[in-house]
């Protein structure tokens, strides 16, 4: 075996080659926020599947801590910790059946290890059993955590969208 010596030049025309190609290509928070972006896009397609019955692609997405909290738009006093948490979306799969679900997105934030999405969702769906057209309009808050396996939601709050009460809107 024939060994060859690298010289100090060449170390630092490496070190520098290898320097600007991390600097030139993405930074590090657009890394951050296209992999965010893509795990939201899976909770949409888990969500609409929980508007077709079916909650397992949605439990697959949120984290088994103690602290998840899910306060959902059929009221209540709200779930903690995941025991609870997995058992109140068994029990929102067996409401609907058919769904569809469209999103419109408020506001948006990722920052590290913590993101979060405000949306309006127009949810279209049949209560099992009947035949007409439901349709539920929600706001609803997702919180999500980076943890050791990825992305994870942490908290979802929803509720049924109301007339505003009080003034109108850019009315003081």
């Amino acid at each position: 075996m024939k060994w060859t010596h690298i010289g100090p030049r060449t170390v630092f025309v490496v070190c520098v080659a290898a320097l600007s190609a991390l600097l030139l290509g993405a930074p590090a928070g657009a890394q951050t926020r296209a992999e965010f972006e893509a795990f939201f896009d899976k909770v949409t397609r888990a969500e609409t599947e929980l508007f077709r019955g079916r909650a397992e692609p949605l439990k697959a997405l949120w984290s088994r801590a103690a602290d998840v909290t899910l306060f959902g738009v059929s009221g209540g006093r709200g779930d903690h910790g995941w025991d609870q948490v997995g058992r109140r979306l068994d029990w929102a799969s067996t409401q609907y059946s058919e769904g569809s679900l469209t999103i419109e997105r408020i506001a948006s934030y990722v920052d590290g290890n913590l993101g979060y999405v405000v949306q309006r969702e127009k949810v279209r769906f049949k209560v099992p059993g009947h035949s007409e057209e439901s349709i539920l309009e929600i706001r609803a808050t997702w919180i999500f955590r980076r943890e050791g396996s990825g992305w994870r939601i942490i908290h979802r709050q929803a509720d049924s969208l109301m007339k505003r009460q009080g003034p109108a809107e850019g009315k003081k």
